[in-house]
């Protein structure tokens, strides 16, 4: 998997003009269906949103999907140890990344984003 910027939940992961995550992006495998199986796919984490594409060329035609994160929930896969699940009300996007480190790290950024887009709002709000 190759990041355009790595998180491990440290300061640096955050812009230091607007207090908000950087952006997060890379190749992860997502679940499609039955027929196609596991497909590569280009994942983008900026503003609270985990948003794919179908590779990262393909970003200016537009993403294929994209979640909220407010209320996700992510669980990791009790057996397969590089997959990870999240899950927004009723869809879910099964992802696979490259390794457990890879897993690891992707879990961080986005509970990252969804702790700083939470703490964001609350200071917000009058």
């Amino acid at each position: 998997m190759s990041e355009k910027s790595s998180s491990s939940g440290s300061d640096e992961d955050v812009d230091p003009e607007s207090g908000q995550p950087v952006e997060f992006g890379g190749v992860v495998s997502k679940w499609t269906n039955y027929i196609h199986g596991w497909q590569d796919r280009w994942v983008v984490l900026k503003n609270n949103t985990l948003s794919y594409y179908k590779s990262e060329d393909e970003r200016e035609y537009g993403c294929r999907g994209s979640l909220c994160l407010s209320k996700a929930v992510i669980t990791p896969h009790e057996f397969d140890e590089c997959r990870f699940d999240i899950s927004v009300n009723d869809s879910v996007w099964y992802l696979r990344a490259e390794d457990p480190e890879h897993r690891l790290q992707w879990i961080e950024s986005i509970e990252l984003h969804k702790v700083e887009t939470t703490d964001r709002i609350w200071e917000e709000t009058p």
